[in-house]
């Protein structure tokens, strides 16, 4: 039942943020209504939940030249890139996930947790995304950096 509950917050709070998409519409939408798709390039979260979600998140910016360091998500991430052009470059994963990724803003995509990479900003404008981890409750920390050297 809490599954249920907290997927429906998701939905919800993701709908708010970009609306419907274009086919959940009803055709006498009012005037002046801009609907826009989500684009994602991995793929959706496909896991089972049998426990309750936590759900914690945070909106980033990243000034020109900026970047977050080599980090991990120990937990499936959402990500959605609300203007700018972010560059991901991933040290390891499947075919279509290792390597530099790039997505402009009103695109999003789902990094499932467990792979090393960094977020930058190789534009000269300011980047900025949505972040939303789906984890378990008690579970460490979502993003995991490495030791210093």
């Amino acid at each position: 039942m809490l599954t249920r509950v907290s997927l429906a917050l998701i939905v919800a709070l993701l709908v708010g943020l970009v609306g419907l998409p274009a086919d959940a519409q009803d055709s006498k939408a009012p005037k002046g209504v801009t609907v826009k798709g989500l684009v994602t390039s991995l793929g959706s979260f496909n896991a089972t939940i049998n426990a309750p979600l936590f759900i914690t998140g945070a909106t980033v910016s990243l000034e020109p030249g900026g970047e977050t360091g080599r980090q991990q998500f120990r937990v499936p991430t959402y990500i959605y890139v609300i203007e700018g052009v972010l560059t991901t470059d991933y040290e390891a994963g499947p075919v279509g996930i290792k390597g530099v990724q790039y997505h402009a803003g009103g695109q999003s995509f789902m990094d499932n947790g467990g792979w090393w990479h960094n977020h930058t900003n190789k534009t000269d404008k300011t980047v900025k995304y949505l972040m939303l981890h789906v984890g378990y409750p008690g579970r460490p920390d979502p993003v995991q950096r490495p030791d210093a050297e």
